[in-house]
């Protein structure tokens, strides 16, 4: 019985973390929700109904996002996973395309998480397709941006990327490897 009732209340404190994911005092509202089908991505994360965030778009889905009132693509896949000329595609429908890999040699690069973000602020109010291969350095960038630029607590960092479409137990190490790295 008592084991059950800590397992429950395990459960309601881990649930509130996101509430309580900062420092007291601030106030961080992370609007994160899930979002119809855009052409081939059907696991779409939006951030603040601005920042749509999904794995790799098809050609046919690229070709359609002006049609559907974005402005700029972000991805940050490294330029050598892509089989098809995705900058061009972008560019050529008169949108603006970004390209700054998250990870090198397996890890997340602290100057990739600011030039990120920068982007993101620099185009602010514009509706911004935000990618990688499956989501998952996607939702992790968010956690990372969390605990670098807004003092977001290690739990409740995780708990926004898990939410963000970070899956992968993999992705999860490696972020919490950068935000150890964070606080040394």
């Amino acid at each position: 019985m008592i084991r059950k009732i800590f397992l429950s209340l395990s459960v309601i404190f881990l649930a509130a973390l996101p509430a309580q994911a900062h420092e007291a005092g601030k106030e961080h509202v992370i609007d994160l929700k899930k979002e119809a089908t855009i052409g081939n991505l059907a696991n779409v994360i939006s951030l603040h109904k601005t920042i749509y965030m999904a794995g790799q778009p098809d050609e046919a889905t690229l070709n359609s996002l002006k049609g559907l009132g974005f402005d700029v693509v972000l991805n940050i896949r490294a330029a050598d996973e892509l089989d098809f000329d995705e900058q061009a595609i972008v560019e050529g429908h008169g949108l603006a395309y970004y390209n700054i890999p998250l990870l090198k040699d397996g890890q997340i690069q602290d100057a990739s998480v600011a030039a990120i973000h920068a982007v993101i602020k620099e185009n602010k109010g514009k509706k911004i397709l935000f990618h990688c291969s499956s989501g998952n350095r996607v939702a992790s960038w968010l956690g990372a941006h969390l605990v670098r630029a807004m003092d977001y607590e290690t739990e409740a960092a995780i708990a926004y990327s898990k939410q963000a479409g970070m899956t992968k137990e993999k992705m999860e190490n490696i972020l919490r490897d950068y935000i150890a790295s964070l606080k040394k």
